[in-house]
């Protein structure tokens, strides 16, 4: 890359710690270093390296970077894409360097199409610790002109230093706006349905319980997933409509229908639960570790429903469909729940072979905490999202209520992701297409009239909830847990259109 000019008026002269007593301010993670989050881009195929330690100067976890000259560290795609809600960047970094070290934060956005249109923050990092905070308000384009921090895309630092240097930097964050007495700004749950989860008893789980089981139905009844400020359980029916909503829709199918699929089954585990060894042959480099709690019982996607109705395969048993002795192939996703200590343990095109269980993919979710996988991972979904989360079931129809958006597919999506999302799946670079991790909403004035009681149940929910993109496949295509106690819904369902969906953003 090349080297750019200095300014000399720097970062410190406007950059000031966080007062103290201001009340609480939102924040979230540009790269969340002391999360084990790591930067995924360098500007000259490697020249410059980077590695996450251990030191008392940032309090903890730390990214050294050994910057080759005039060379880059940063992220290729923006996890946090929305910066309008805040009013600051604020990072941390220790200089072990005797002397000065020069370097620039470059922002990119959705505007950026040369050197004139993106923001070039020059900073110098003194001997020792250093505390910046840089307020969104004075960001500028090289040009002077306004940038769009409504859809940032990319961001780096780069040195520029002649020769190679050693830095430490921990989290980049985004921070405010401050709010007195402590409250969180932003979206939220529904206090009913947390109201709910607290009076329900868990019962005791001594074996594994299938999915399709009135035990099972009593069990996620009282099983909170995910905080309730968490995404999957915000409520998104007021959200503002994304200016983009009607070319996005378009690019999706506008008059293609809203279909289902009845895949996503799943298996409730006792806490004692033995942990086996999963061989993972695909992705091991984004798999989170085993041993596993995989229980010989683990339902296969698709199944029963998705293999015995309308008499396809009458005498396929679970065994066979574990071991794919159909030779389908496919996703096969499988997901074990841990309710007690509120864990999920999700795989892809897992298999029972002759030698054990293999899978392509792993990964765990702690349902009592809101992190991400880290960015730029895979996870189950193309997405890096979690799917037992984002799943129709039968307890929520019966009890009338959907209190969590959907996941869904669209056909192509955008080579982007938004949170919260961690990974795309595309090489596809049109602005119209939807990213990974967009969410969408049911109009609020569909009619939900002349809809059969589960079916006026879904869309309520994507009123309420909406849905976000998790992964490629056919269009407007939501998950079912494949439970013969659920109706056949196609037909109902097709008459919702992609046109009556509308893409939402967070409230600013």
């Amino acid at each position: 890359m090349r080297r750019r000019p200095y300014w000399s008026v720097l970062f410190c002269g406007v950059l000031l710690l966080c007062m103290a007593g201001a009340g609480y301010a939102r924040q979230e993670a540009l790269l969340a270093i002391s999360k084990g989050e790591m930067p995924n881009d360098t500007g000259s195929d490697g020249q410059s390296t980077y590695r996450l330690v251990i030191g008392r100067e940032l309090g903890g976890k730390m990214l050294q970077v050994v910057f080759a000259a005039h060379d880059s560290v940063g992220v290729q795609q923006a996890r946090w894409t929305n910066w309008t809600p805040f009013t600051k960047l604020r990072f941390s970094a220790f200089n072990p360097n005797t002397h000065d070290v020069h370097f620039t934060l470059t922002i990119k956005h959705q505007q950026t199409i040369n050197y004139d249109t993106r923001v070039d923050i020059p900073f110098v990092l003194t001997p020792g610790n250093n505390t910046f905070t840089y307020p969104l308000s004075a960001l500028k384009n090289t040009n002077g002109s306004t940038p769009a921090l409504g859809d940032v895309t990319r961001w780096y630092i780069a040195s520029g230093e002649e020769q190679s240097v050693t830095v430490y930097f921990g989290d980049l964050l985004l921070e405010g706006p401050d709010t007195p007495g402590g409250t969180h700004v932003g979206p939220h749950g529904d206090p009913a349905r947390v109201a709910r989860l607290h009076a329900a008893k868990m019962p005791a789980i001594t074996l594994p319980v299938l999915f399709n089981t009135a035990e099972a139905d009593t069990i996620c009844g009282a099983l909170e997933v995910f905080p309730p400020d968490n995404p999957w359980n915000q409520i998104v029916e007021d959200w503002p409509v994304s200016p983009d909503s009607t070319k996005i829709v378009a690019a999706i199918g506008a008059a293609k229908p809203l279909r289902y699929n009845t895949d996503m089954g799943f298996i409730l585990i006792p806490p004692d639960q033995p942990r086996i060894e999963v061989k993972i042959d695909g992705y091991p480099d984004e798999s989170d570790k085993g041993p596993y709690p995989l229980p010989a019982g683990v339902p296969i996607e698709g199944w029963p429903v998705g293999y015995t109705r309308d008499g396809a395969h009458p005498d396929l048993t679970l065994d066979d469909v574990q071991r794919d002795t159909l030779k389908e192939g496919g996703d096969r996703h499988a997901l074990v729940v841990d309710p007690v200590h509120r864990m999920l343990y999700e795989f892809y095109q897992l298999q029972k072979t002759a030698a054990g269980w293999r899978a392509t993919q792993a990964s765990i979710f702690d349902l009592k905490s809101n992190a991400l996988r880290p960015y730029g991972w895979t996870s189950t979904d193309a997405a890096g999202l979690p799917i037992f989360p984002a799943v129709v079931r039968y307890d929520e129809l019966k009890r009338g209520l959907v209190e969590h958006a959907l996941r869904f597919t669209v056909r192509r999506s955008r080579r982007a992701y938004v949170a919260p999302a961690t990974h795309f799946a595309s090489r596809l670079t049109d602005a119209d297409l939807p990213r990974m991790g967009e969410r969408f909403r049911l109009r609020k004035d569909f009619d939900l009239t002349g809809f059969s009681p589960e079916v006026r149940t879904i869309l309520k929910g994507l009123q309420r909830y909406g849905m976000i993109v998790a992964d490629n496949g056919l269009e407007w295509d939501i998950s079912v847990a494949p439970d013969a106690r659920i109706p056949v819904l196609h037909e109902e369902l097709r008459r919702v259109k992609g046109s009556d969906f509308e893409v939402v953003v967070p409230p600013g």
